[in-house]
């Protein structure tokens, strides 16, 4: 069962914005930054995430990564 609590997020730093609506969607982004091989771990985490309680979990890590790194996202409308 997909986790419902995955909000959509914009990605602003491109141009059209780019709206990740899942986790595969943001494991994708990830594996296109430049600082790609930086995030293996936490992809690792995203991919492992097979029930709603780790799947909300591991994108929270994805919102709290974004943040630390300065990757300018924000919630999706």
């Amino acid at each position: 069962m997909p986790c419902t609590d995955i909000r959509p997020m914009q990605v602003d730093a491109f141009r059209p914005t780019i709206v990740l609506n899942s986790m595969d969607e943001a494991v994708g982004f990830l594996r296109t930054l430049s600082i790609a091989e930086h995030t293996e771990p936490l992809i690792d985490v995203m991919e492992a995430a097979d029930e709603p309680e780790m799947e909300r979990r591991a994108w929270q890590a994805f919102e709290t990564f974004a943040c630390a790194m300065q990757i300018p996202v924000r919630l999706g409308a």
